[in-house]
């Protein structure tokens, strides 16, 4: 009896915290002749994407089942970080309106549902690309910062609680507190990123690494080399492993590091092409962009 409690105790913790990524099969998802676009985020629950165009202008969705692109806005700046309540029926994106050498930024929010566009921060300075956990968004400017509900609250570890970049350092967001974390010191932070469990923040540091701290600002994991990194689930990132000629991108490929086995795994090797930005689209796909403008979602199997 006891070694069949203890083969179940395996079996959880395995199934619990997972480990390796193998890939399965990739498939292109924009329609041929349709355009060059970046991947800019993912629509949870529907398996639908949000892509850019060239300079993160302009913001479409794409209905990956049909190909269908729906425009969201076609304004200057709209695809560059735009994020999506967790229920899928919210869309949040900035847009930059240049006047008198001043840049000026705005906040939407658009229903996927009805279409509809809200104004929620008008012609501001120093705006943030706006920042959502849960169903919440965190809309922050030079002048002001607030925090609105626009769905259901989720009773999650996370909940209200927000990871962004504030002049090029993570700061975390947590109720009334406002924390400024600097786990690598001085220097310039990006991508970072609350996992999912709302206990960990992901970062990459001067482009030199990425890295896994703490709430409190403790480093708990170095990832090595890999950019644009994004959590997969709680114990996986997923990244890509570029390398540029100071101008562009020569070459790129996706990659994962798991926490569990404490190393860096390639998921592709294509010299044809550059994979890059990956997004998580659900538990078995991944999402990315090429060097061509097309956009793949790679279905893979976790162990």
């Amino acid at each position: 009896m006891r070694t069949v409690f203890l083969l179940l105790v395996l079996l959880l913790t395995a199934e619990a915290y997972p480990q390796s990524v193998r890939v399965r099969r990739v498939k292109r998802v924009t329609p041929e002749k349709s355009g060059s676009y970046l991947l800019a985020g993912v629509v949870p629950g529907s398996g639908n994407l949000l892509v850019a165009g060239e300079g993160y202008n302009g913001l479409s969705l794409l209905e990956t089942r049909r190909g269908r692109m729906k425009v969201i806005s076609n304004e200057p700046g709209a695809g560059y970080e735009p994020a999506v309540t967790a229920d899928g029926n919210k869309v949040f994106y900035r847009s930059d309106d240049f006047r008198d050498n001043r840049k000026y930024s705005s906040v939407w929010s658009y229903d996927i549902a009805t279409g509809n566009r809200e104004l929620l921060l008008e012609r501001g300075r120093g705006v943030n690309p706006p920042a959502v956990t849960g169903n919440a968004v965190l809309l922050k400017s030079d002048s002001e910062m607030r925090i609105e509900q626009r769905g259901p609250v989720l009773k999650s570890g996370s909940a209200r609680t927000f990871v962004v970049i504030e002049e090029m350092m993570p700061v975390l967001y947590r109720g009334d507190e406002r924390k400024e974390l600097m786990p690598n010191g001085d220097g310039f932070y990006i991508w970072a990123s609350l996992s999912p469990d709302g206990t960990m923040i992901l970062y990459n540091y001067q482009g030199r690494g990425s890295y896994i701290c703490s709430t409190d600002g403790k480093i708990m994991h170095d990832l090595g080399r890999i950019n644009a990194p994004r959590w997969f689930n709680n114990t996986i990132v997923i990244g890509m492993d570029d390398k540029d000629d100071g101008h562009r991108i020569t070459s790129s490929d996706l990659v994962y590091y798991s926490l569990g086995e404490k190393k860096l795994v390639s998921l592709t090797s294509t010299p044809e092409r550059s994979e890059m930005f990956p997004f998580a689209v659900d538990s078995r796909r991944i999402a990315f962009c090429t060097d061509n403008g097309e956009i793949y979602i790679m279905k893979v199997r976790v162990r």
